[in-house]
C-alpha cells in the first residue's frame, strides 16, 4: 500500500518559482531520482507564505531516504525556505468513490 506525503515549507511562492525557473535542470534531475526511488505522483501547490508538496510514494522509508538529497537542501536554501519542512505521512486508503 502506498503512502501520501504532505510537506509544508515556509517560503515566498514567488521566490520558489524563481528558483524553479533558474534551476529547472536540477528540478528535472531530482524528479527523475524521485521516480527511481519510489515516487508515484508529485505536485507542488502554493498558498500564503508557503509551498506544499503533495506526493505519493511506495513507502515512507523510500521518501525519507530520497528527501535527504543534498540537491533538495540546496534548492530550498536558494529559495529562502525558513526552517525545516513540516512533513506528514498518511496511509493511502482505497475507496469505492476514488478517482
Amino acid at each position: 500500500m502506498s503512502v501520501i506525503v504532505i510537506a509544508r515549507i515556509k517560503v515566498d511562492p514567488a521566490a520558489f518559482k524563481r528558483v524553479e525557473t533558474a534551476r529547472a535542470d536540477d528540478f528535472r534531475r531530482v524528479s527523475g531520482e524521485g521516480k527511481a526511488a519510489g515516487a508515484l505522483h508529485h505536485r507542488f501547490v502554493a498558498g500564503d507564505g508557503e509551498v506544499v508538496i503533495i506526493d505519493e510514494w511506495t513507502s515512507a522509508e523510500a521518501f525519507q531516504k530520497f528527501f535527504d538529497n543534498p540537491t533538495i537542501a540546496s534548492l530550498m536554501q536558494d529559495a529562502g525556505v525558513e526552517g525545516p519542512p513540516e512533513v506528514s505521512v498518511y496511509e493511502a486508503i482505497e475507496t469505492v468513490d476514488q478517482f
